[in-house]
């Protein structure tokens, strides 16, 4: 896995002392509020090692990065992608594709900058640039308006016939094509570690 940098942020692979973060994150209601149940302790730090022992296989199943402030050197998030072999609310394809879905959380001290905008954008030119991924897709709960707005402001493509509608969930997807086509505004630099 690789890092790489934005103007503001250091998106790194998981590294064992961010098991404090990543637990806060999933246990805590506020940052859960959109995403499920908190989990416990025991089921957050076992996630985290699920994760980071995913980090160091050699399949592309999941892979997570921490997100880092670059002035104060301080985790802020984490993101993740997640290979899809199919999934039935995806755009259909007439050929096979690499498809991920994307993910991001972040605290809620992050919240109001418009630091997830800047570390999804990175996150998908690196998929795209340098994961050969084909499409990334996004699944939420409805009522998360801030992913919504986020994902509209980075130009992901809503179908209204891909929604389903019985779930309270929503989706979106983002293509290669499109992003050869309408590269995102934000210069990003890779860095290999």
């Amino acid at each position: 896995m690789h890092s790489f940098t934005t103007e503001r942020l250091l998106i790194r692979p998981l590294i064992i002392t961010d098991e404090d973060f990543y637990c806060y994150q999933y246990t805590d209601s506020k940052m859960m509020r959109v995403v499920g149940e908190p989990l416990t302790k025991a089921q957050a730090s076992a996630a985290f090692h699920r994760a980071f022992k995913a980090n160091a296989s050699t399949k592309n199943i999941v892979r997570t990065w921490a997100i880092v402030n670059k002035v104060s050197n301080e985790i802020i998030g984490t993101q993740a992608l997640s290979w899809l072999a199919a999934k039935q609310a995806t755009k259909p394809s007439n050929h096979p594709i690499t498809q991920v879905e994307i993910g991001i959380m972040l605290a809620t001290k992050a919240n109001g900058k418009l630091l997830p905008e800047e570390a999804v954008s990175a996150l998908m030119e690196h998929g795209f640039k340098q994961l050969n991924i084909d499409r990334i897709n996004a699944f939420y709960a409805n009522i998360n308006r801030a992913t919504k707005r986020i994902l509209k402001k980075i130009g992901y493509i809503f179908e209204a016939e891909l929604q389903d509608n019985d779930s309270g969930n929503g989706y979106q997807y983002f293509d290669q094509g499109l992003w050869q086509s309408n590269i995102i505004t934000h210069t990003f630099v890779a860095i290999t570690t």
